[in-house]
């Protein structure tokens, strides 16, 4: 199910298979430890093996201020899913682009699409590139990116004094 030079995970290790000798499977993990695997285990185990993927996996939420008007929301998801579709480097069936909740701190669009490409360095490097046309459509239809706040209410409302009366020193 896998080869040297192949990423996988497998009953807890993930990584890179570095070498494969009859009692044990060396695999490089991402911080570069070394870990030795005994094969029987291996052959007991179940194991994902990321190489042989056709394709990888953007999915995030996008969430935009409760300010963004039902028009805006509409033109951003719109331009969107038009960017996305047009993109050389997706594919386009099981694209998802929706305005899919009300968030305690934002509206949410919600994002999938699938990467022609494989390897890591392309896939980063695709999402940036998502990343930076994202901000661009926002930009253009004057939406906003969300961020966690918290709206305080007093239940009396609070009294303010005159500058005046706020003695000096």
């Amino acid at each position: 199910p896998f080869m040297a030079g192949d990423w996988i995970s497998a009953n807890g290790v993930e990584g890179t298979v570095e070498k494969i000798s009859l009692r044990s499977t060396s695999i490089r993990t991402f911080p570069q430890a070394l870990v030795y695997v005994p094969n029987s285990l291996l052959s007991n185990t179940p194991i994902t093996n990321y190489t042989k993927r056709a394709k990888r996996r953007i999915e995030f939420n996008l969430g935009v201020t409760y300010t963004t008007t039902p028009e805006q929301m509409q033109n951003c998801v719109n331009s969107i899913r038009n960017f996305l579709t047009d993109h050389d480097g997706l594919y386009n069936e099981d694209m998802t682009v929706t305005f899919d909740s009300f968030g305690a701190s934002s509206l949410n669009i919600f994002v999938i699409c699938y990467t022609k490409t494989t390897d890591y360095i392309e896939f980063l490097r695709l999402k940036e590139e998502i990343n930076f046309a994202l901000l661009n459509i926002m930009s253009e239809y004057g939406v906003s990116a969300a961020f966690p706040s918290t709206s305080v209410y007093f239940e009396t409302p609070l009294t303010t004094r005159p500058t005046s009366m706020i003695a000096k020193e």
